[in-house]
């Protein structure tokens, strides 16, 4: 079904926050402790635990209270998060559940918090990689022409996303647009649009509109002032974008006009908007930007500013802001906007700006940056949609460790590799002397895997091409990591999705199955690609001549035309759940035959 516009809609209100947090015994334990357990010996288990670690869970659980408390944070929303994440472990890992009543009853401390510390993601451990994009532009495609935008969305490990599709629609002069903190006045006209949101939220994490306006995100720390749930939230920005855009140029000047308006909530915000002719990225902090233009070329983001001085458009006070700060020379007249508005916090409490440390790059980000952009340069001339999904799937080939030792890797996710090594989580073989245990580096790949703190939650390819038709501006769209999923093709001449994708719930399949192949990618993996290949090696295959079907009803019967592109991507749909619930039926038959024995013969 269409979302229907309105002019009002529920504030949901996103609180960001930066806690530190360290414990000895978390998820890690949990998990390994309980995988084969029954609810009852979970149960069990859990109040051992609780009652031979009872002072140091209470310890920890204070601390993160706390914490909490000198950054003011609202607990009652937490709450409410948590319960979510709650329903979905019932489904996923009930055990977990169990494990933590147990620890629960023993220690005396509040289920509810309990659960809220074994369910963190980024809204308690604050800033933490997130989400990685690939651009590429004109020449440096294979077609020689148009413009495609990459995003892998990674948000917490209990994220669910959804596909949405809202009509264009008339809007009376004094509707209003009801954004994640504030209100502001709509206008007369929004534009229909395909795109990407998180279960539960109105605004956008990426989509496509009726003119082929193509938009992403990625978050950045910013060293300026914030406005917090006075401004708007990112994900509102992409809505608004491609409501109101015709052209990548004007989404543009629509993003930077509302940024100097109403300004960013929680953190600094990288905007890429692109169409069939044009790119740009547009960086922005606080009420303040810089955008660039990127013609025939390749680029990519992580979660650092990558603008320097080479910036085609800025906002008026972006230098003199940073002379006010004392950041540059008085007599600057242009300034690296990466070096100067680069900060390491990503999420600040508040507006004390001489807390914000400045740093020009970021150790994580810049590997992920500087893989995606190889990836991109390496393949220039020749990058179509399967060149991006590929990269997307990433994992490196080779890493080089800060001590210089370079490992590889064989596009193996970190996390299942040998250097990985869980085990020195779980077997502590001396008493520590500190509440912390070293452990391995943790390496963040464009496609993402975690159970704790975040992971990607969705990728999405976005292709605008100037030689279709708008209504053949194309979303290919997977949920979780894309190396265990599938991407399943979207048209923005669509007016219906799928219902289990407008929904939680084909989200929940697909987080299903990263979830239970977490740490065993050389196990489960080529049972997981033997399913979900050849169905887009199909698609890739079906597409041009649905597009030529499609332009030729077209010019003779609209109605038909449009049925044609629903009824294809309805099955589409369908064909991949069914796909995903035989590979959930494979993982299992791997399992039971790796752990199965077949009881000796007596002689």
């Amino acid at each position: 079904m269409i979302n229907k516009p309105k002019y009002h809609t529920k504030n949901f209100r996103f609180t960001k926050f930066l806690i530190t947090v360290f414990f000895t015994f978390s998820i890690i334990f949990s998990f390994s402790s309980i995988a084969l357990a029954s609810n009852t010996g979970s149960y069990n288990e859990g109040f051992q635990f609780g009652k031979e670690y009872k002072n140091k869970v209470i310890q920890n659980v204070e601390s993160m209270k706390n914490a909490a408390k000198l950054k003011n944070i609202n607990f009652s929303n937490v709450y409410e998060n948590v319960s979510t994440t709650e329903k979905l472990y019932k489904e996923i890992l009930p055990e977990k559940l169990e494990w933590i009543k147990g620890v629960s009853t023993s220690t005396g401390i509040p289920y509810n918090d309990i659960l809220l510390f074994n369910t963190f993601d980024k809204n308690i451990v604050g800033f933490e990689g997130e989400c990685t994009t690939m651009l590429a532009q004109g020449k440096s495609l294979k077609d020689g022409k148009g413009t495609m935008i990459m995003k892998n969305r990674d948000q917490g490990a209990t994220a669910l996303c959804e596909v949405t599709v809202q009509a264009s629609s008339d809007h009376p002069s004094d509707a209003i647009y009801a954004a994640a903190n504030i209100d502001i006045p709509q206008v007369s006209k929004t534009y229909k649009f395909v795109g990407n949101r998180t279960a539960g939220r109105w605004g956008l994490g990426m989509g496509i509109n009726e003119y082929q306006v193509i938009v992403s995100d990625n978050d950045a720390p910013s060293r300026d002032y914030l406005d917090f749930e006075a401004g708007l939230h990112d994900n509102d920005m992409i809505r608004l974008i491609l409501e109101r855009a015709k052209t990548a140029r004007e989404g543009v000047e629509i993003a930077t006009k509302l940024v100097e308006k109403y300004g960013q909530a929680w953190n600094g915000i990288m905007f890429e908007i692109g169409d069939p002719n044009e790119l740009w990225v547009v960086e922005v902090t606080g009420h303040r930007w810089a955008a660039k233009k990127y013609v025939n070329t390749v680029s990519a983001r992580s979660n650092q500013y990558q603008i320097e001085d080479d910036y085609d458009l800025c906002s008026p006070d972006l230098v003199s802001f940073a002379v006010k700060q004392g950041w540059v020379d008085e007599n600057a007249k242009k300034i690296n906007f990466k070096k100067v508005y680069n900060v390491l916090e990503g999420y600040p409490s508040d507006n004390d700006l001489s807390k914000r440390t400045p740093i020009e790059k970021m150790y994580t980000t810049e590997m992920r940056y500087q893989r995606a952009l190889s990836i991109m340069k390496d393949n220039f001339g020749k990058i179509t949609m399967d060149t991006m999904m590929t990269a997307a799937r990433d994992h490196y080939d080779t890493y080089t460790l800060p001590s210089g030792k370079v490992i590889n890797t064989n596009q193996v996710p970190f996390y299942s590799t040998e250097y990985a090594q869980w085990e020195d989580h779980e077997f502590v073989k001396q008493f520590p002397k500190e509440d912390i245990v070293n452990s391995n580096l943790y390496i963040r790949g464009a496609c993402s895997h975690d159970l704790g703190w975040g992971r990607t939650v969705a990728s999405g390819l976005l292709v605008a091409r100037p030689d279709v038709p708008n209504e053949l501006g194309l979303m290919l769209h997977s949920f979780s990591p894309p190396c265990s999923s599938v991407y399943v093709p979207f048209y923005v001449g669509i007016d219906k999705v799928h219902p289990d994708f407008e929904t939680p719930k084909a989200a929940s399949l697909f987080q299903q199955i990263d979830t239970r192949t977490f740490g065993f990618y050389s196990l489960y993996h080529d049972a997981i690609r033997s399913k979900f290949a050849p169905y887009e090696k199909t698609t890739f295959e079906e597409l041009p001549e649905i597009e030529k079907q499609y332009m030729e009803l077209n010019k003779k019967d609209t109605k038909k035309a449009s049925d044609l592109l629903n009824s294809y991507i309805m099955n589409k749909c369908s064909d991949a759940l069914t796909l995903a619930n035989e590979v959930q039926d494979e993982i299992t038959k791997i399992s039971v035959d790796k752990n199965g024995w077949t009881p000796r013969k007596e002689k």
